[in-house]
């Protein structure tokens, strides 16, 4: 955490995500060399460029990302995005601990408008708990959340709206996301098959 002008900033904690994207990016090297071997060259180069493609983008997701909360705006930044509020409109928070099928669960906070609409969700995943206490004091709102760890559709009953189809049916969403890749990996072995009979 830096102080700039009285405005808060956070950032993610650089160690961890770095060791992360480390694992990731070796992890990777093993479907691309399974595909490359049952498949051919032409689904292992698709395969590969997908892994690049993805630990790229998170690593510059974790250089770029941030939390600033100045005294007119909430302003989060990311690789692709940045969104910004302002203050004014925020009127209370949800804070929950979510828990995620392959993942550690982590904070989420939700900041409400005087509507009860989601003006900013912030992704705990790469922030210590001890950030999100930070974010939340200096926000100065009313802050409630289910008690314990909860899920995506145990936090949409606890309060409808929060969170996204994907989030409450995580499993449909995996068969789904697999069904999806069995097409990729179908139409790189064509391409591979393709390329080598040409």
């Amino acid at each position: 955490m830096h102080q700039v002008q009285d405005d808060l900033v956070l950032r993610p904690g650089l160690r961890a995500g770095w060791v992360k994207l480390g694992f990731a990016a070796v992890a990777g090297v093993i479907p691309t060399i399974e595909m490359t071997v049952y498949f051919g060259p032409g689904a292992g180069l698709v395969t590969g460029a997908v892994f690049i493609a993805l630990v790229s983008l998170v690593a510059v997701h974790l250089y770029r990302a941030r939390i600033i909360l100045t005294a007119h705006e909430i302003i989060l930044k990311g690789a692709l995005f940045q969104r910004r509020r302002s203050r004014a409109r925020a009127v209370w928070t949800i804070r929950a601990t979510l828990v995620h099928s392959g993942g550690d669960p982590h904070d989420d906070l939700f900041v409400l408008d005087a509507h009860g609409g989601v003006l900013l969700r912030v992704y705990g995943a790469n922030y210590t708990t001890e950030d999100m206490d930070r974010l939340v004091n200096a926000l100065g709102l009313p802050c409630s959340g289910p008690e314990g760890r909860v899920t995506g559709k145990q936090l949409e009953e606890y309060r409808p709206g929060l969170v996204s189809w994907v989030e409450q049916h995580p499993f449909l969403f995996a068969a789904a996301f697999c069904v999806v890749l069995l097409l990729a990996i179908a139409v790189a072995v064509l391409i591979g098959v393709v390329v080598t009979m040409g």
